[in-house]
């Protein structure tokens, strides 16, 4: 049986049900995998982009973990213990030993648009906008991904270490990591955050999509940095228009938030009169309503 040690005590080892994972005292069986030349190659482009951990806080799930021998059916790379994973792969060919086609986290998007790296958005969990990258492009994509800001993968977690929003990003994750100090957190639990909305190449994201569990309506929250402009009022309407067009949004109302530093007397007024409420921002995460 093979064994091959990698960087962050990585250490995968062939054994009768297929790869055996192992990171400090945790391990998993990768089922059916072994380590083929592809594999090898695999895994240590992961590790040369910067992709150290394979197993994170809450996955694989503890009862999927050794001695369960089932294991699971994917190889996961993650930058670190505690983000979401930045890459899984479920589809091994056991005659020719080769993976199949990669799935990297949808928080990843604007990245790859950036760079135009090849993908589509996968199609079994349309919501979570996960992007689907074929075989032949796995790899390159791996080497694009040590030049990507990974703190996407940490939304909610991390605490800056200085006062003030930089971008919009970072109000985003002020207003996730401390959901319950918001006026919404009274009626809605959040949903999603960049929420595709169109499932298309360059589909638009929701800033944060919310509901209320018991009436089943639905908050849609668009943030901009500094002073929102009208358009930004627009963007709320459309969004609203077309998630009403879906199936998945027929029961419950669509109400939509318009979050921003700054927003003008004209911009209140096209909020108020579109129906869209209308909140500014002050760090860390003040919120006054001024529609």
């Amino acid at each position: 049986m093979k064994k091959l040690e990698l960087p962050n005590g990585i250490v995968l080892e062939e054994v009768e049900e297929g790869l055996l994972v192992r990171q400090g005292d945790e391990a998993y069986v990768a089922r059916d995998w072994c380590l083929t030349a592809p594999v090898i190659e695999l895994v240590e482009t992961a590790m040369a982009a910067g992709l150290h951990w394979m197993i994170r806080t809450d996955h694989p799930r503890r009862n999927a973990r050794w001695p369960n021998r089932r294991g699971v059916v994917y190889l996961a790379f993650s930058p670190s213990e505690h983000q979401q994973w930045a890459l899984a792969i479920d589809t091994i060919r056991p005659a020719s030993g080769d993976f199949g086609h990669g799935v990297f986290n949808g928080k990843y998007h604007e990245q790859f648009l950036t760079l135009d790296l090849p993908f589509t958005f996968e199609k079994r969990n349309k919501g979570a906008g996960h992007l689907v990258v074929a075989r032949e492009h796995v790899l390159p994509t791996l080497t694009a991904l040590r030049g990507f800001d990974h703190r996407v993968l940490d939304l909610g977690r991390t605490e800056r270490s200085h006062a003030g929003f930089t971008t919009e990003y970072d109000i985003q994750r002020a207003i996730l990591n401390q959901w319950a100090e918001t006026p919404f957190a009274t009626r809605h639990a959040v949903v999603q955050d960049e929420y595709p909305v169109d499932g298309g190449l360059n589909s638009r994201r929701i800033d944060v999509l919310a509901q209320d569990p018991q009436s089943g309506d639905w908050l849609v929250i668009e943030i901009k940095r500094a002073e929102a402009n009208a358009d930004a009022v627009r963007q709320v309407e459309d969004y609203l228009l077309a998630l009403g067009q879906k199936d998945e949004f027929s029961f419950g109302k669509l109400e939509g938030v318009l979050i921003a530093e700054r927003i003008s007397a004209t911009v209140r007024e096209a909020a108020q009169r579109a129906g869209i409420a209308a909140y500014e921002i002050e760090w860390p995460v003040t919120l006054r309503r001024v529609t």
